[in-house]
């Protein structure tokens, strides 16, 4: 069967009653009505496959509204037909001749009658055909033929009743037809019978996707499928080979294609011209296209127009007078042509204001047109991305304000359209911001600038580590503001806020340049969040913790989410962060990811997810933390992120790090990443997650050196805060690796005396890793201090590590009921927190730490290469004490001298044990983040 001739049973059975009767049946008529593109054609085409089958001669012609004014067109192709025998063609031929030159002397105004004459001898020709074998006329599409061979037609049907001569038509229901009173007259024929043609349901959709693609696809493709095609099997079919040609091209998408859009236009062009126009129209102007309207945009009388609507709908291909399916919308956008759509663009445009329509609507129709020559373009553009931003709907707010940009010849405006333009960009992509710079950082530089006017360049400089031109902004700023002051017409302008969020974002840029310690938000001020963060950058700087904490909570009570907000918004939460309220950070921060979601805004939700990450580190839930972290690098690309891409590569390398992930941490930090980066919180960030990664990986020296980089920074800046980053602690667990025990101590005591009694998780951290270099009878007290912080502050991951330490530590001290007790509480914190644990019935994993120092040393030389006279230079011992250490190496962590360097890097990887962690127990993590 073919494809167009599914769901036809019904129709294919009312003909084959017909062709039952062919041989001795008197004459019928039959018509297939039914809409455009139902499959009409194929079912006469099967009609005449089946009626020679059974032994009729089959004369089929095809009406054209182009030929309708032919005369005898559709009977000279019946008597052309290369079935109808040679001798009989060519008397039916000197007939059709002799009633041509008839109907030609008539003139143009002739009736379209033939002779007596002429209809006797076509009539003698069927005659003698029909009394050989049946014979079935069949014309397609007959609301086109021309009225001589209707006339011509009718006469003989009527003349031959009696004989083997059957007549089969086509007509377009949805089709005026040309002949009313012609076609009337036949469907008066006594043996007269009309078969009806209905689009395909979504049962005769599924069953041509499930011929063509699969089952699978058409349970997934039939819904929308149906949608889009109304059910005609022509434009199912073409809408098939476009996804088949989507599929093998990689998108999976549908959507309208070549083939589609041929099959659509088609479909239209089979009606009278002005359906097909009003079609395109209504695609180019949407919902907003009245009858009036579309009269207008085509210069079409208004019955023209309705009646046009009116076939288009009841085609099903428009519903309450636009488009059912977008698909079918862009087919016909798609072929027009682009000239001929930015015009009708423009017009629509032109009209629309002319009529008062919404100003988006009216926008969207000057960005398609690209350059409409008006004073009103410009503004409305404006008008309608500020209605646009207002309701979130950032793109169309971006197209709207490149086209005012592009449009704007007034020069001091250029610079607003810029500002807002990179406003709305940088909610979707930080990076496209950067190309706007030169042109909205200008009235920084000349003028009177306002705060409002200025800070915003400053911050997207900042964001992409361009500290020289955002001083470049201050320091014209200080000297506007001083030529000013000295001509007497200067307006005050908060200069300080610019400085402290530099000495905030960029802590030694402005080191030499002090700001003021009391630096107060100006009641009047433009940006009263951004004055209130820069002070609460100050108190964090200050450790003056409760008044950061009150003035954090407030703005994130206060603060709306926004571009302008998003930095003292980040800043409050950091605030929250560092100062352990861990449980108020992440509810703030959920808060602000459903509304940077909802608001639809790619920047603002990805980072919220960074920071979201970090919060999740440092409860221990490295599982969400490493969901968000990715999330964060998928919504932008890192070279968008700018300076600011140390936040998410740091929460996730940090999370893949504890979680045994070694490699994939390393490719994340092969992700190059700005220099200026560096001078920033988000690099103290990125150092201290990178020093996590190398002791994870056995390269302790690497690990000391960027903890030492991570708090030389803090101590250069002012800011050697453990809340911030507890380098001290990963210097210490690095030191220790190396064999130094004594350094190890050293740097917990200087981070334990820089603590506040209120900094839980960072005191929690210290006391387990003192209890790492204290002798085993002082280690249970300790961690209980420290499984009693961490337990405090909410740190799920580093508890269970204070837990597995205070087991082994009992185990060690010869008390294993206990060690057993605190070992499966810590197991099941670290499985909560999505540790990759080894199984309890795996045999023991000795550690390092059960080395002495000068045995740790040694090893650590022997792992890297060194032979025993060589490490006995180093240290300066004798080969024999090298050797002596090396066997109780071998002993104590049961390897060979080329296991050595495996077992070292295995020993600081996660998980590893250590001398809390009892027989087959290991510590959870290894490492803390």
């Amino acid at each position: 069967m073919p494809v167009s001739l599914v769901e036809r049973d019904e129709e294919l059975a009312a003909l084959d009653g017909l062709f039952a009767e062919l041989p001795r049946a008197r004459s019928r008529v039959v018509v297939v009505s039914g809409g455009t593109a139902t499959g009409k054609t194929s079912l006469l085409r099967a009609f005449g496959e089946r009626a020679v089958e059974h032994g009729a001669l089959f004369l089929s012609a095809v009406a054209s509204r182009i030929e309708r004014g032919l005369p005898m067109g559709v009977l000279e192709q019946l008597f052309r037909n290369p079935d109808l025998p040679s001798g009989d063609a060519e008397r039916a031929m000197r007939w059709l001749d002799a009633g041509a030159l008839n109907t030609s002397a008539a003139g143009p105004g002739g009736s379209g009658q033939v002779t007596s004459v002429v209809l006797r001898g076509l009539c003698e020709v069927l005659r003698g055909l029909a009394e050989r074998q049946p014979v079935v006329i069949a014309v397609d599409d007959v609301h086109y033929a021309d009225e001589t061979s209707l006339r011509c037609l009718l006469y003989l049907l009527r003349r031959l009743r009696s004989s083997r001569l059957h007549v089969i038509f086509s007509e377009c229901r949805d089709l005026e037809a040309a002949n009313a009173l012609l076609r009337s007259e036949f469907l008066r024929e006594p043996f007269f019978r009309q078969i009806r043609v209905e689009p395909l349901t979504k049962a005769g959709v599924a069953r041509l996707l499930r011929r063509s693609l699969g089952d699978a696809a058409a349970q997934d493709l039939t819904p929308a499928f149906h949608e889009a095609t109304s059910g005609y099997p022509a434009l199912v079919q073409a809408l098939i080979e476009d996804h088949r040609a989507a599929a093998a091209a990689g998108r999976g998408e549908l959507g309208s294609g070549m083939e589609f859009s041929r099959a659509v236009m088609t479909f239209l062009y089979r009606y009278e011209p002005p359906v097909c126009e009003v079609a395109r129209a209504i695609a180019i102007l949407g919902k907003a296209a009245s009858t009036t309207l579309l009269g207008r945009l085509l210069d079409l009388a208004a019955e023209s127009t309705a009646q046009a609507v009116n076939a288009l709908t009841k085609a099903r291909i428009l519903e309450n007078g636009d488009f059912r399916s977008e698909i079918v919308r862009a087919a016909i956008l798609d072929a027009t042509p682009s000239g001929e759509r930015m015009a009708m663009h423009g017009s629509a445009a032109v009209l629309l204001h002319n009529e008062g329509a919404a100003p988006t609507d009216v926008a969207a129709h000057i960005v398609a047109a690209g350059r409409i020559e008006a004073p009103w373009v410009v503004p409305l553009l404006r008008e309608a991305a500020e209605h646009a931003l207002a309701n979130d709907d950032v793109r169309p707010a971006i197209r709207h304000l490149r086209a005012a940009y592009r449009l704007c010849d007034d020069e001091r405006l250029r610079p607003e359209i810029a500002s807002a333009l990179a406003d709305a960009e940088w909610r979707v992509d930080p990076s496209a911001v950067l190309r706007h710079l030169p042109d909205f950082a200008a009235p920084a530089r000349t003028g009177r600038p306002e705060l409002c006017d200025t800070f915003t360049p400053i911050t997207y400089l900042l964001w992409h580590g361009r500290v020289g031109e955002a001083l470049g902004i201050v320091d014209d700023l200080v000297r506007t503001q001083d030529e000013a002051a000295e001509s007497g017409t200067a307006a005050s302008v908060d200069l300080d806020t610019p400085r402290l969020w530099l000495s905030y974002l960029y802590p030694g840029v402005l080191k030499a340049e002090p700001v003021p310690a009391h630096h107060e938000p100006e009641p009047t001020g433009a940006l009263p969040d951004l004055q209130e963060a820069t002070m609460l950058a100050a108190e964090l700087v200050d450790e003056n913790e409760s008044d950061a904490l009150t003035t954090a909570e407030g703005i994130l009570q206060r603060s709306r989410l926004s571009n302008r907000t998003l930095a003292p918004l980040t800043t409050a939460l950091a605030v929250l962060m560092y100062n352990d309220r861990l449980e108020q950070a992440a509810s703030w921060c959920d808060s602000l990811l459903v509304e940077a979601v909802a608001r639809r805004s790619p920047t603002w939700h990805a980072l919220f997810a960074a920071e979201r990450a970090l919060i999740h580190v440092r409860q221990g839930n490295v599982i969400a933390a490493e969901r968000h972290a990715d999330a964060a690098l998928s919504l932008i690309p890192p070279k968008s992120w700018g300076v600011a891409v140390g936040l998410p590569l740091a929460a996730m390398v940090l999370a893949t790090t504890a979680m045994g992930k070694v490699e994939r941490a390393a490719t994340l930090l092969d992700i190059p990443v700005p220099q200026t980066m560096f001078q920033t919180r988000m690099g103290l960030h990125y150092l201290y997650a990178r020093g996590r990664h190398h002791l994870a990986e056995g390269r302790f020296y690497a690990a000391a050196c960027d903890f030492r980089a991570c708090g030389k920074l803090m101590n250069d800046w002012g800011i050697d805060l453990p809340a911030v980053e507890p380098w001290r602690i990963g210097a210490a667990e690095a030191h220790l690796r190396l064999g130094d025990a004594a350094q190890a101590r050293e740097l917990v005591d200087e981070q334990l005396a820089l603590l506040e009694p209120e900094h839980l998780r960072a005191r929690g951290m210290s006391l387990r890793a003192q209890a790492a270099t204290s002798p085993p009878e002082s280690r249970p007290a300790l961690l209980g201090q420290a499984v009693e912080m961490l337990q405090s502050c909410g740190d799920q991951l580093e508890l269970s590590r204070a837990l597995a330490d205070q087991s082994r530590a009992y185990e060690i001290l010869g008390e294993p009921e206990r060690a057993s007790l605190l070992s499966r509480r810590s197991l099941s914190l670290a499985r909560k927190c999505g540790i990759l644990e080894r199984t309890t019935e795996e045999p023991p994993c000795p550690s390092t730490l059960e080395l002495s120092d000068a045995e740790r040393r040694v090893a650590a030389l022997a792992a890297d290469g060194y032979t025993n006279r060589e490490i006995s230079r180093k240290l300066y011992i004798t080969v024999s004490t090298v050797e002596q250490h090396l066997t109780k190496v071998y002993r104590k962590l049961n390897v060979r001298r080329f296991d050595l360097r495996s077992a070292l890097r295995r020993d600081a990887a996660s998980p590893v044990r250590d001398p809390a962690a009892g027989p087959g127990r290991p510590r959870p993590g290894g490492t803390g983040t």
